[in-house]
Formats: C-alpha cells, structure tokens, sequence
C-alpha cells in the first residue's frame, strides 16, 4: 500500500452516511481513535474488495489523534504474510490519495514495527527457533543485544528454560538487549515469553491444538518488537528486554511428569504438567530481571487457553499488584485498541498449586481459573511490588481476522508497550 498526497482519482470516500453510493463509500464520522483506526482499516478492506486499487479521502476536519490513527489502521490492515505462497501474478498495489499527512510519519513506523513482529509470528517453525530467532535479534540496531547459550543458562540458573528445551535437537537460548536514554525517567524490564514452538511435550497437544504452536512465542516477539521501534522512536525510560527461547518437543530426551526443577531463588517446582511449559521460561526471566533493579518489570505470554475461554480472543488478562500500573495500562489499552482487561490475584486458588514434593506445582487442576493460578505461579518468583502480566494468548492469535488484525500472529501487545513507554498515557 502507498498513501499519496490527495488527487480526485478512483474510488472517493467520504464522511457522512455510511454505505455505498453514486460511486463514493461512505464512512461514518470516526467517534473515537479506535473508531478511526478501525475506519482506516474499512477504507483498505472496500478498495481491496472492489479490486479498485486506489482511493481518495479527505480528513480535514479529524484531530491530530484521530489522522494517526486512521493511517495506523489502513497500513496495519493492509498486512499479508505470503512469503510461502507461488505468486501467480502481482497483485495491484493499492494506493490511498489524502489531503493531509498529519501523523502518517508515526503511522509508518509503528507500522513497519508491527509487520516485523507479524513476519516472525507467522513464519514457519523450521525457520524460528531459539538460535534463528537470537540472530534476528543481533541484526537490531540501536540497542545492546547478548545472547545466552546453554553454558551460560546454566550458570545463571534458567533451569526451566533448560528443562523445557530438553526435548528438541535446537537447543534454548534467552536474548538480553538494553536501551537507555540519556535521562531515563525509570528503569524498565520486558519479558516476552518465547516458546518457538509448542508440543505440550510428554503431555502432548490433541491435534487441533497443536496447529499454531508456532506463534507461541509472540510474547518474545512483542518485547524484540520494541527493540525494533528503538530505531525508529525515542523512549523516556531505559529499558531491558529479557526473551527466554526453547521448544517444547516430546522425545527420550524430555522433561517429565513429576520431575522436579530448582529454580534461580531456591524455590523447588514438581512439573505436574509439561504443557504448562511458558511459565517455566517466564519465572527464570523474572528472577533474572530483578538483578537489574527496575521500577516495573512487565511480561507479556501466550500462557493459558483458559484466558481464552474467560475473555475471548480480542482481549489480554492483565494481572497487576500496584493500582497505578494496571489503571495506566488500562488507559494505553483504550488509546491502542490492545484491549486488556484487570484480573484478581486471588490468593486462595495458590492451595491448587501446593505440591507434596516441591515447593510448588506448575499446574493446578483443569482450565477452571487457570490463568488466575498462572500468574499466581509466576508471582512466586518475582517480588518487586510494580510486576505487571499480560495473558495475552487470545488477542495474540487470531483464528479469524478483526478489523485491522490479521488471521494468526497478530503483534499483540507492540502499541500497547509503545503507547505506554512514550509515556502519552
């Protein structure tokens, strides 16, 4: 897609009445900034349809906000991932004429952003794995990337990560990259789960359920997607990004049902279920990340289905200590369109994860609360009051597109830490 500077030319859209008419599309006055976004995403969607290829609208008139976040939405709507797929022929760019390029410049670099987060989720797991996915992570510039290999795993206690990623020939990694300003306003750590593909191992997925594993990093994709905007935007607070990566694959080799795995803290965890694999690579980051003594330290996962099956798959579990966090990521959740929604941290649902041979078990019992027991897992290996965790795995990967959201790996949770590190709340 290409926006161009506004000519009378091709299919006109206009604000008004909505419906089609007399060769104009007309669009509903945009009432909020996701509505705008979401008509940008319409305009795209009715020039694709009509196979028109291109279009005119005028957007004097809409604030600043709102042009942003109609340019965000046509460009974020306009995403395919056809790099495997035989080109029979090209396909006709589609070009977007408007009168004003307020906020476009933004538009284009969260764009660009996003697609680089889309391109990883959706890529096939023979080409994204724990090594692949570290050497895209070195190619970024603007930050300090390091990589940890087994050797240093080891040293530093990511026994989860390491039990995880017994079972596969490609073996775990975790990418630590560092940004800072020159007056940070604060320090803050990002977690991003990265399960480059997702078995169940011993306790192995029905059919249907594996298909898609491979977007069970979009976690970690999410975090190196800020790296990326780094090169492109300027952030008020220094920021680390921690990715722990591994497969969850069956074989002689795997982690097993009742294994027991002492994490960096002392704390000991029965593995009651190989599935619940996410938040063994989760509580090692976390532990890590209070070595470096933020002031938030945020997580983003593809943890539980049973967030799924709480709120659906268009909107995040979001689990915070502090009042504060969760109100100011309710509120980027409103300006972005990411939508969370706040979950208890309810104490008494730790008695499902007591073990009789460990500290702690990994699992509880069936779906009923399991993303409220997930975080309360993670929760025993962080203790810094301003932790926030984002259940993100319905709005991560949809099985059916939204608006400007594509089927599959959506980028979910990108804008969000965008929205929130500009520090525009």
């Amino acid at each position: 897609m290409r926006i161009e500077q506004y000519k009378e030319k091709g299919l006109k859209f206009d604000f008004g009445k909505e419906g089609f008419r007399n060769g104009i599309y007309f669009l509903k006055e945009p009432l909020s900034v996701e509505d705008a976004r979401r008509k940008g995403a319409e305009a795209i969607s009715v020039l694709k349809k009509l196979k028109a290829g291109e279009g005119n609208i005028k957007l004097a008139g809409l604030s600043a906000e709102m042009k942003e976040a109609f340019f965000e939405g046509a460009i974020l709507a306009d995403y395919t991932f056809d790099k495997y797929r035989k080109k029979e022929e090209e396909s006709r760019e589609v070009v977007l004429y408007v009168d004003e390029r307020e906020g476009l410049d933004t538009a284009l670099k969260i764009g660009e952003v996003v697609y680089f987060v889309r391109d990883i989720i959706n890529d096939s797991p023979e080409n994204i794995n724990p090594e692949s996915f570290s050497e895209i992570a070195k190619s970024l510039k603007g930050v300090d990337v390091f990589v940890g290999d087994e050797k240093w795993l080891k040293e530093n206690g990511f026994n989860g990560t390491i039990a995880v990623g017994k079972g596969s020939s490609k073996p775990p990694r975790v990418v630590i990259y560092r940004y800072k300003p020159d007056k940070p306003a604060g320090k803050i750590v990002l977690v991003g789960k990265g399960v480059t593909f997702d078995s169940g191992g011993l306790h192995l997925k029905p059919a249907k359920s594996i298909k898609g594993m491979h977007m069970d990093m979009s976690g970690a994709a999410a975090v190196l997607g800020i790296a990326k905007a780094i090169e492109h935007m300027k952030f008020k607070y220094e920021i680390v990004g921690i990715m722990p990566l591994a497969e969850n694959l069956p074989s002689s080799k795997s982690y097993k049902p009742s294994d027991v795995v002492e994490m960096a803290n002392g704390k000991t965890v029965e593995v009651d279920n190989t599935d619940a694999e996410g938040r063994l690579l989760l509580a090692d980051a976390l532990i890590y990340s209070e070595k470096e003594n933020p002031d938030l330290v945020v997580d983003l996962a593809t943890l539980t289905g049973a967030a799924v099956v709480a709120l659906g798959e268009l909107v995040a579990a979001l689990y915070s200590r502090e009042e504060e966090d969760a109100r100011e990521f309710e509120m980027a959740s409103k300006r972005t369109g990411e939508y969370v929604w706040r979950m208890p941290l309810f104490e008494d649902y730790k008695e499902e994860l007591k073990s009789k041979r460990a500290d702690i078990k990994n699992a509880g019992y069936g779906r009923s609360g399991g993303s409220i027991m997930a975080a309360l897992f993670l929760g025993e290996f962080i203790e810094l009051e301003r932790w926030v965790h984002l259940d993100i795995a319905g709005p991560a990967m949809l099985s059916k597109p939204f608006y400007y959201m594509p089927e599959g790996g959506t980028g979910f949770g990108v804008r969000l830490l965008i929205q929130y590190l500009r520090g525009e709340k």
